[in-house]
């Protein structure tokens, strides 16, 4: 097995997560980041983003419904269908625009950033088991962890 050592390990790449590991390695600290799914964290990938994008599109439907003729639009007496396969593209390729953003600012703020289940080996271990079941264990002199899970997250 794989061991790679770093000054912050930081389990999460929620918003708390990129936060502390940016902020880390903008003050010289070698940093890894370790996030099971997406960056961004709930918010950006499931929550606050997603249903702003949705309701934002009822606002619109809702307004052209009930006030555009207030404002001297004409629709010729026809009502404005939605396209929910657009819709829903549209706000899945926004929030994988923001995984991306997340992605490329790890990389300019030089922290490295991988995808896998992680768990503490030990206080200053952890093993994270990427998508094909590789085991690779990163070694920190701190360990934040921040988000999802209480406790310490064991194998």
């Amino acid at each position: 097995m794989t061991s790679y050592e770093y000054d912050l390990l930081v389990i999460g790449g929620g918003s708390g997560g990129i936060a502390c590991a940016k902020r880390s390695a903008s003050h010289g600290k070698k940093v890894l980041c370790v996030e099971r799914d997406r960056l961004g964290g709930t918010c950006v990938n499931v929550g606050c983003v997603p249903k702003k994008v949705m309701w934002s599109a009822a606002h619109i439907a809702d307004t052209l419904k009930h006030d555009m003729a207030h404002y001297g639009f004409d629709n010729g007496g026809t009502e404005a269908k939605l396209d929910f396969g657009k819709l829903k593209k549209a706000r899945d390729d926004y929030v994988k625009r923001l995984n991306g953003i997340y992605a490329n600012g790890f990389v300019n703020a030089g922290v490295t950033g991988i995808f896998g289940e992680c768990g503490f080996v030990d206080n200053h271990t952890v093993e994270v088991v990427d998508k094909d079941g590789k085991k690779t264990q990163y070694v920190g002199k701190d360990s934040h962890c921040h988000g999802r899970e209480t406790g310490l997250p064991t194998r």
